[in-house]
């Protein structure tokens, strides 16, 4: 039943993301185009909080989205779903560039927090009413959902390499997340700012490796990607509604996310953040994505029989594939990191739409919600989890690009 209300819901969000998305670049005149050219990014000093944002939205979004999503969209949808994920990136920047320019444009502080983004501007432009419903549904997607799946993800892939069981796991995993969001934003930048340029590094030497390694077998890949993308079968049906899903969930372009975190940048230059906010998006859609993708249709993943699919475990397959033994370490070190960093910031995003539900008044509940979801996620199947983030990933975008739409007047230049 969840499976099924996911695809009816992902049908409808596709066919909404892609007609808004021309839509609004049309109506605006395409201004994510024109950035690079009114953006200098060789100063250091001004950037600096900004790098820091980019590694908080980037820490959100590379997550087992990125590798595990990768490799359940190739298993349903097939190889053309790589072009899909690819092409929304380009078709979606628009929404990127509204996100961070509301990021700045609407935003308040309540207390010591600056709070901003669709909980924001959906309140002030549009109703009250459905900004509480967005953010009940961010505090589920973030908080629950999205926690779930990335703790899920640490523990399946300890358990099954290692053969440690729940409890030890989360004995280990629990005292690390607590230390890490202890104090906040502060602590949680500081982490991320660590750990995203080191993740991101050693990905990218494993898909150099692998590409080296396999380069005689790229062109025909990219070649069987563009085919199955291109087919009536893909334009149509699953791949290109997959890709889509799947594009979404790792880089959360339309989610509003981006648009929160934006909201604590000390400028008022939203151009410069739109930039840099685009090129992560970019980074994570076409490097992370692509070498996810490759890292798996490089190996001989058709003959897995998996039954209760997470993903997580294709990609355990691949690395090992390519680098034996050695592989399921150097797996684990990713995916520990991936998850991790995702973990810590999706509970700012939690815990700061509580805060702006409860106007600031002394909450405690954060982080004991975050504890009981990860212990929740070593007892729940894999395959509701799944079901449960593309329902709230789906209902939290629709509400967002309604509201993106409704005010795209006061969003002209």
């Amino acid at each position: 039943m969840l499976n099924l209300i996911s695809s009816i819901l992902w049908i409808v969000t596709t066919i909404v993301l892609i007609l808004s998305s021309i839509s609004l670049s049309i109506y605006l005149k395409f201004p994510q185009r024109k950035l690079s050219k009114k953006v200098k990014l060789f100063d250091r000093k001004r950037h600096t909080n900004s790098i820091k944002l980019l590694n908080l939205t980037l820490a959100a979004k590379i997550g087992v989205g990125s590798i595990s999503g990768i490799a359940i969209s190739i298993i349903i949808g097939g190889k053309g779903t790589i072009l899909w994920i690819w092409i929304s990136a380009i078709i979606l920047s628009i929404i990127t560039y509204l996100e961070t320019k509301t990021g700045i444009q609407y935003r308040e502080k309540i207390g010591k927090d600056v709070i901003g983004g669709p909980i924001v501007y959906i309140k002030k432009e549009i109703s009250n009413k459905l900004s509480l419903l967005y953010c009940f549904l961010i505090i589920f997607t973030y908080f629950f959902a999205f926690i779930l799946i990335q703790s899920n993800t640490i523990i399946v892939s300890l358990k099954e390499t290692f053969l440690i069981n729940e409890k030890t796991i989360l004995f280990i995993l629990i005292p690390i997340v607590y230390l890490s969001i202890s104090k906040g934003i502060n602590t949680i930048s500081k982490t991320v700012s660590l750990i995203v340029p080191v993740m991101g590094f050693i990905y990218i030497i494993i898909g150099s490796i692998v590409i080296y390694n396999n380069i005689n077998m790229i062109p025909t890949l990219l070649l069987d990607i563009l085919k199955e993308s291109i087919s009536l079968r893909s334009i149509s049906t699953i791949p290109l509604i997959v890709g889509f899903q799947r594009s979404i969930f790792s880089n959360e372009t339309g989610m509003g996310s981006t648009s929160m975190v934006v909201s604590l940048s000390s400028s008022n230059d939203y151009k410069l953040e739109a930039y840099i906010q685009l090129i992560g998006m970019y980074f994570i859609t076409l490097v992370i994505t692509t070498i996810s993708a490759l890292l798996i249709l490089t190996t001989n993943y058709e003959t897995l029989g998996i039954t209760n699919l997470n993903g997580i475990e294709i990609i355990n397959y691949a690395i090992t594939y390519h680098f034996g033994s050695s592989g399921s370490y150097l797996s684990i070190l990713i995916i520990t990191l991936f998850a991790y960093s995702t973990i810590i910031t999706c509970y700012y995003y939690g815990d700061i739409c509580l805060k702006y539900l409860f106007r600031n008044k002394k909450i405690n509940i954060s982080k004991i919600i975050v504890i009981i979801v990860i212990i929740l996620s070593a007892y729940i199947s894999t395959t509701n989890i799944w079901a449960i983030v593309d329902i709230a990933t789906s209902l939290s975008t629709l509400i967002n690009i309604y509201a993106l739409y409704k005010i795209k007047g006061k969003l002209k230049e």
